[in-house]
C-alpha cells in the first residue's frame, strides 16, 4: 500500500539527529493553536499534509499535538475551558523545549488571532532565534495586517496551499539565505525597507497525487481512531478523516470560498486526487490502524462525477468493507450517483440546505432550489443514506417568514439529523466584506462564540430583521427535530452491526461506549 510504502521508505533523512545539547533536531515543528485540541478527535489534517510532503522530500518534521482527552462539551467543561486550554499550551511549550528547530509553523484561522500571537511570543521566549511561519485562511487573506503588528513575533505568512511553499522556505532557512523574495506564496517584513513584502502568488499544484499522503506517523493515531460519534456525525465508529479534493466553485455569501479562490495563484482552483490514490490510502489506514470508516473533510466531495464513480467502484473491487460519509451540494447529485455511493458503503451525506425558500436561497447565492433539495433528500432516503441537514439563520434581511419556511422544509425533508446554525460574520465572507462594521484585531476572538454577542453587540453580530430570539429558537428546534429514537435507529441497522462484526478492534467500542452515552445526554438534556 502507498501509505505503508511512504512510511517504510529510507528514513535516514527523516529521523532527527542529536545536536550538541542533546535535544532532537527537526527541520521544522508544526503546531495548531491550543483551542483546536477540543475538536472532537479531529486530527490536524492540514499540518499532516504539510508534514507528509516535507518528509517525502527528506526533511525531519515534528508535529506538536496535545489533544484533550475530555471531549464532551458539557457545562462543566465550558466553565473550565480557559484553564484547560492554558494547560494544553503549557504542554505544547514543554514539548517544544525538548527539541531543536530553526522554524515553527502555526495554523491560523481569524478567531485565533490573539491565541496565535500569544503562542508565537511564548515560543520565541523559549528560543529567540526560532523563525515563526503562519499559514491558513487569515494569513492568506491578510498578511499585511499580521506582519504589521507591533513587535510582531511572526516572521513569515504562507499564502494559499502550504506544502511546496513550506518546503522551499525550510530549505532557504536551513541554507541561511538572506533574500527570500524568489519564494512564491509568502509574505514577510523587510526590516531594511521597513515594509511588508508579498511575493508573487504560488501556482496551484494541479496533480494532488504528487503532494503525498498525510504524515499519520507523526500523530497519536491510537487516540484519533478511537470509536466516537464525531467524524460521521451521529455514527459511533472508528473513523479517519480523508481529503480528496481542494477548492469549491460556489458563490455563497456567508462563506470565504469565493475570496479564497480569488486570493490563490494561477492554475486550476478546483482539483482532486485520483481514485487509486484514495483507495491506496484507505487500504493502508485499514491495515495499519484498523479503521472501520472514514469521512471526507472536503467542502464538496461530489463535484467531480467521474471521481465519485471511480472511487465507489474501487471500494467495491477491493472489498474494503468500510463505511463512509461526506459533504455535498444537492446540485451535484442525482439518483445514479446516490445509488452508487450507497452501494459502496456511504451511510451519510451532510448538506448545506441553509434556507427554506427559493427567494432566500437566491439571496445568499446558494445556487440550488427547494425542489432539488427535496428531490435529493428523497433519493437518499430511498437508498438508505442518512442525511444531515444544515440550516443557517441570522442572515441579512431575515424575517420571521424565513424562519417559518425553514421549519416547514425541515418537516418535509425528514432528515436524520438537523442542525440550526447561527451565522458568524467571518472576515472574507461577502456578507462581512459588504458590511460597514468591521472587526478590530482585538475583536477577532469574539468570532469563536459569535452567538453570545448577537444581542449585546448587535451592530457586529445581528443581521436578521425580526425580533425573535434566534438563540432560543435554534436551541428549541434542535431538540424538536433531533429526537433520540430517530438517531438511535442507525445502531440497529444491518450496516452498523456488520461494521462492528468486521471490526478488528471491537474492544475499543466497549471502552468508548461511555463517551457515546455522555454525548447523548449532553446533546439531548
Amino acid at each position: 500500500m502507498l501509505v505503508k510504502e511512504q512510511r517504510s521508505m529510507d528514513t535516514s533523512a527523516h529521523n532527527p539527529v542529536n545536536t550538541s545539547d542533546e535535544r532532537q533536531f527537526f527541520d521544522i515543528a508544526l503546531i495548531s493553536p491550543p483551542s483546536r485540541m477540543i475538536n472532537h478527535y479531529r486530527p490536524p489534517v492540514g499540518l499532516m499534509y504539510v508534514a507528509g510532503y516535507l518528509q517525502k522530500n527528506g526533511l525531519a518534521v515534528k508535529i506538536i499535538d496535545v489533544p484533550m482527552k475530555n471531549v464532551v462539551r458539557n457545562k462543566e467543561f465550558q466553565l473550565n475551558l480557559s484553564d484547560e486550554l492554558k494547560k494544553i499550551e503549557n504542554s505544547m511549550l514543554d514539548e517544544f523545549k525538548k527539541i531543536k528547530t530553526r522554524l515553527v509553523g502555526i495554523a491560523f484561522y481569524t478567531p485565533e488571532y490573539s491565541e496565535v500571537f500569544d503562542l508565537a511570543r511564548s515560543l520565541k521566549k523559549i528560543d529567540p532565534a526560532v523563525k515563526i511561519v503562519v499559514g491558513g485562511i487569515h494569513p492568506t487573506f491578510y498578511p499585511q495586517e499580521v506582519l504589521s503588528e507591533k513587535d510582531c513575533p511572526i516572521d513569515f505568512c504562507v499564502i494559499g496551499d502550504g506544502e511546496i511553499t513550506a518546503y522551499e522556505l525550510v530549505k532557504a532557512i536551513n541554507e541561511r539565505k538572506d533574500d527570500l523574495s524568489s519564494i512564491a506564496g509568502i509574505a514577510y517584513f523587510d526590516k531594511q525597507r521597513g515594509e511588508v513584502i508579498i511575493t508573487k502568488p504560488r501556482q496551484l499544484c494541479d496533480d494532488l497525487d504528487q503532494v503525498s499522503y498525510p504524515a499519520y506517523d507523526l500523530i497519536d493515531m491510537d487516540y484519533y481512531t478511537n470509536a466516537s460519534p464525531y467524524a460521521i456525525r451521529g455514527c459511533f465508529l472508528r473513523c479517519m478523516y480523508i481529503l480528496a479534493t481542494r477548492g469549491c466553485p460556489s458563490q455563497c455569501t456567508f462563506c470565504v470560498a469565493k475570496k479564497l479562490r480569488d486570493s490563490m495563484g494561477s492554475g486550476t482552483y478546483c482539483r482532486w486526487r485520483s481514485a487509486d490514490s484514495l483507495i491506496n490510502e484507505l487500504k493502508g489506514l485499514k491495515d495499519t490502524y484498523n479503521i472501520d470508516s472514514f469521512w471526507f473533510v472536503d467542502d464538496l466531495f461530489t463535484l467531480n462525477k467521474k471521481l465519485v464513480f471511480d472511487f465507489c467502484d474501487g471500494l467495491k473491487k477491493n472489498r474494503l468493507g468500510l463505511l463512509w460519509g461526506c459533504s455535498s451540494k444537492v446540485s451535484t447529485l442525482d439518483e445514479e450517483i446516490i445509488r452508487k455511493m450507497a452501494e459502496s458503503g456511504c451511510i451519510q451525506i451532510d448538506f448545506g440546505v441553509e434556507r427554506g425558500s427559493d427567494k432566500a436561497l437566491k439571496s445568499i447565492k446558494k445556487g440550488i432550489t427547494v425542489e432539488k433539495i427535496v428531490d435529493v433528500f428523497s433519493l437518499c432516503h430511498k437508498y438508505d443514506v442518512r442525511t444531515f441537514a444544515n440550516f443557517l439563520v441570522n442572515l441579512p434581511h431575515e424575517t420571521e417568514e424565513d424562519l417559518n419556511d425553514i421549519l416547514m422544509l425541515a418537516r418535509i425533508l425528514k432528515s436524520e439529523i438537523v442542525s440550526f446554525n447561527i451565522f458568524t460574520p467571518y472576515p472574507g465572507t461577502e456578507i462581512y466584506d459588504s458590511s460597514s462594521n468591521k472587526f478590530s484585531k482585538e475583536e477577532y476572538g469574539m468570532l469563536t462564540h459569535a452567538s453570545d454577542f448577537i444581542y449585546t453587540r448587535p451592530e457586529r453580530f445581528k443581521f436578521s430583521d425580526h425580533n425573535i430570539n434566534i438563540i432560543e429558537w435554534a436551541q428549541a428546534n434542535h431538540k424538536t427535530y433531533n429526537p433520540v429514537f430517530k438517531n438511535l435507529m442507525f445502531y440497529f441497522s444491518a450496516r452498523y452491526l456488520g461494521a462492528l462484526l468486521r471490526s478488528k478492534n471491537k474492544t475499543n467500542y466497549l471502552r468508548q461506549s461511555g463517551l457515546l452515552v455522555r454525548e447523548l445526554i449532553n446533546q439531548k438534556l
